[in-house]
């Protein structure tokens, strides 16, 4: 049986990570012959862990990054994202498993994207060129859409808030998650991300079994 690869993309505060788990539980009651694997990036291996803490460091000084750190950052998303798929995805889809993603490298592309403007062009382009080589495309992209300042307003209560949670800049990712959309409709499935989590995940559901039945 071929496995699967679902991932669930969106702006932070778009409710990936609730839906994520929903989705999962909901799968694993329909498909009980099929293993569900969820997972995530930045992962929680090595470099997932240097990630985060650099992350954090770079939320908590305020000061505008290098050139040289902010290529550091993307490197270490791309090597995590490698990581991610010789250790977890991979083998998993080589059993059949249905595995289900929250982030992929789409989302250093969209992100990354943005901090990569003005260091080099069409940087979202540019991200994508290095990953096609090795990456792993997903067959199906779950696109968590939310206007950002709505997305802003859900994580207020948010403790330990990331650099990445400013308006303008999830604007920008937005843009850039939008764009990817439209050039690979046949990939993205749009979810309105609105709705609360148990209705975003009977969307995705519907999204994911679609896909089994018509493979």
């Amino acid at each position: 049986m071929k496995g699967l690869l679902i991932t669930l993309e969106g702006i932070d505060g778009s409710g990936k990570s609730t839906a994520a788990k929903h989705i999962a539980a909901r799968l694993a009651e329909t498909m009980s012959e099929r293993r569900v694997v969820l997972t995530a990036e930045p992962t929680s291996g090595e470099v997932g862990k240097i990630l985060r803490a650099e992350l954090a460091k770079a939320c908590g000084d305020g000061t505008k990054p290098s050139d040289a750190k902010i290529m550091q950052e993307l490197f270490l998303f791309m090597a995590d994202h490698a990581h991610h798929l010789t250790k977890t995805v991979l083998p998993a889809l080589e059993t059949g498993a249905i595995v289900l993603s929250d982030r992929y490298a789409d989302s250093t592309a969209a992100y990354q994207g943005v901090t990569l403007r003005g260091i080099v062009p069409d940087p979202v382009s540019w991200i994508q060129s290095i990953y096609r080589p090795w990456n792993l495309r997903p067959d199906k992209t779950l696109f968590f859409v939310l206007e950002p300042h709505v997305a802003l307003q859900r994580m207020q209560s948010r403790q330990g808030r990331q650099k990445f949670e400013r308006l303008e800049f999830l604007r920008l990712v937005d843009e850039n998650f939008r764009r990817m959309a439209a050039l690979e409709p046949e990939r993205f499935v749009q979810i309105d991300a609105k709705q609360d989590a148990k209705e975003v995940a009977k969307e995705a559901i519907k999204a994911i079994l679609n896909l089994i039945s018509s493979g």
